[in-house]
């Protein structure tokens, strides 16, 4: 693939000190970082991007892997930035354009958060040199329909957003992604709805340049905070919503090299995961010490 080094300005007239800031949004384990990943390898190291990633608990596996690119990654741990880091987004954002002197900034929320109080902070920070170029959503098609009921945030995600990309769809047949964007379809019809290649990385050119109109401040001002309409946002009163929807559990443990009996083959690893109960269990991350490398298991298989 090759890389390129395109400005993807605004179609607003902004000032080049201005920093476009993209934010990606998604319930957990719909793929958010994957899709960003790949999106940032068809950039040159010229293009300078900068990634604030926001985590609900403290492990850092995707910054890790993000990293490994040619691009900043900034973290913040131990909360949301739509309610329990709000504020500390503002700095952060000042922190990485003094320190980095961004192109773009790329947000990648916890697949909790509901995407209008991040996006009223960016707002808030036009003066600072921050424009909110776009909110894209990521949807899992294996798995929406399983929490859509059951979480305000995904539908809220879903609802409140720029572009649809509709991801996993080739692990689900031709009749359940029916199922899935009809779902999509009712909580939000006019949004573009894309499906995202296993292997195919969005392109640069649909993801960034939006201008988006959501959230707008003079919106809020018209309507008032606990506005429900498309243009300002849901209402505020809701955004107490990690205790009622998400449970966090980690798990650590040191690793001895002469304590060999907690260490899987990849094989024992993969039948662990796939016994974990998918209606309860929506996300699974880590790093994890096994026995081999997967792919010398498959080669010695039969």
């Amino acid at each position: 693939m090759t890389s390129v080094a395109l400005s993807h300005k605004s179609h607003t007239v902004i000032d080049e000190s201005t920093t476009p800031v993209t934010v990606f949004t998604g319930f957990l384990g719909a793929g958010k970082t994957t899709i960003i990943l790949g999106l940032l390898k068809q950039f040159s190291s010229k293009y300078n991007i900068v990634l604030l990633k926001n985590e609900f608990g403290d492990a850092q596996t995707d910054s890790a892997l993000a990293r490994e690119s040619h691009i900043q990654v900034t973290e913040m741990t131990n909360g949301c930035l739509c309610c329990v880091l709000v504020g500390q987004m503002k700095r952060a954002l000042q922190e990485m354009k003094v320190k980095y002197n961004p192109d773009r900034i790329i947000i990648e929320t916890s697949g909790s958060a509901f995407p209008a109080p991040i996006a009223w902070q960016i707002r808030e920070m036009e003066n600072d040199g921050f424009h909110l170029d776009s909110i894209l959503t990521v949807i899992d098609c294996v798995n929406f329909c399983g929490y859509e009921d059951t979480s305000y945030t995904a539908r809220m995600q879903a609802q409140y957003t720029d572009i649809i990309l509709l991801n996993k769809w080739e692990q689900v047949s031709e009749r359940h992604l029916d199922i899935v964007i009809d779902h999509v379809n009712e909580l939000n019809t006019d949004t573009p709805k894309i499906k995202v290649d296993k292997d195919t990385a969005i392109d640069p050119d649909v993801a960034f340049g939006i201008d988006t109109t959501l959230f707008k401040l003079s919106d809020i001002a018209r309507s008032g905070n606990g506005s429900t309409s498309t243009s300002a946002g849901p209402s505020l009163e809701k955004f107490e919503h990690h205790s009622q929807e998400v449970d966090l559990i980690e798990i650590r443990r040191t690793w001895n090299a002469r304590d060999m009996s907690f260490i899987f083959s990849p094989s024992e690893f993969t039948s662990f995961l796939k016994s974990l109960p998918a209606d309860d269990i929506y996300r699974v991350k880590g790093i994890v010490r096994l026995t081999h490398f997967a792919s010398d298991e498959a080669d010695s298989s039969p």
